[in-house]
């Protein structure tokens, strides 16, 4: 069943347990609106691509990873044909609190735990084996490396809106000079302010945005060919060897994983 209304957060929020999870599917295309939470999310994304907005940047999370989502940071989310597997803990519970969200690699052991824990009732013995279970998922969890799948977007007004713009429909084909034209300034002030405002250059974030799309895309059924070519990439194969380089994973064997 999908997430549940906003409504229906404080039901878990107010569970009596250090952790509560539960399972969702979200077939197709859709979108949890703008939101927020009490409690640390942990979520799990077993099959499907989730797509993650803050005002800080977007986030990317493809299946067998798992972002975390620190307490009280609205948030929107778009699920692309995604199975997850939702974890909330209080803030108590995790030693170094979450400054911002962070994708993570999910060890075996990690995967393994979550899937038990999303089959423990909401109010589990914390004494027995559940309560145990749970303890040992979250020092898992908070032992997971940091994988680079965020798209940072710039507190600049104007630099953001372009930005969001460029993230719906991305191409290689936008040039520098044509978003320089829209901000009034010149290629030079442009690249400047670019990386003022997003920490990296305008290139490699255009890089960036290409990739986290073409996830969405490649999650929905698109073929290879279609999304490099909608994209401004020359063949099929150069773009396949952008995507290797960015996530490590060719864009066939990423399809392959969503079936």
């Amino acid at each position: 069943m999908p997430m549940p209304p906003h409504q229906h957060l404080d039901r878990i929020e107010n569970t009596d347990r250090d952790v509560v999870a539960f399972l969702a599917n979200y077939p197709g295309d859709q979108m949890v609106e703008i939101h927020s939470h009490r409690r640390i999310q942990l979520l799990y994304v077993k099959t499907g691509t989730l797509q993650l907005e803050t005002r800080f940047g977007a986030w990317v999370v493809p299946p067998g990873f798992a972002v975390w989502i620190p307490h009280d940071v609205l948030h929107q989310l778009r699920m692309l044909n995604a199975t997850t597997h939702n974890l909330y803990f209080r803030k108590k519970t995790v030693a170094k609190p979450l400054e911002k969200c962070q994708v993570i690699e999910v060890s075996p052991l990690l995967k393994e735990l979550i899937g038990a824990a999303v089959a423990v009732p909401p109010l589990y013995d914390q004494d027995a084996r559940d309560g145990q279970l749970m303890k040992l998922l979250l020092q898992e969890a908070v032992m997971q490396p940091v994988v680079p799948l965020h798209l940072p977007m710039p507190r600049d007004e104007q630099l953001a809106r372009l930005c969001q713009a460029f993230f719906k429909a991305p191409t290689q084909a936008s040039r520098p000079a044509d978003w320089a034209r829209q901000l009034h300034v010149s290629e030079r002030t442009f690249y400047r302010r670019f990386v003022a405002g997003t920490g990296i250059t305008f290139v490699n974030w255009r890089q960036q945005a290409c990739v986290f799309a073409a996830m969405a895309r490649l999650s929905l059924g698109d073929s290879v060919t279609s999304v490099a070519l909608d994209m401004g990439y020359e063949s099929p194969s150069s773009f396949s060897t952008m995507f290797r380089k960015t996530t490590g994973r060719p864009p066939n064997l990423y399809i392959h994983s969503q079936e």
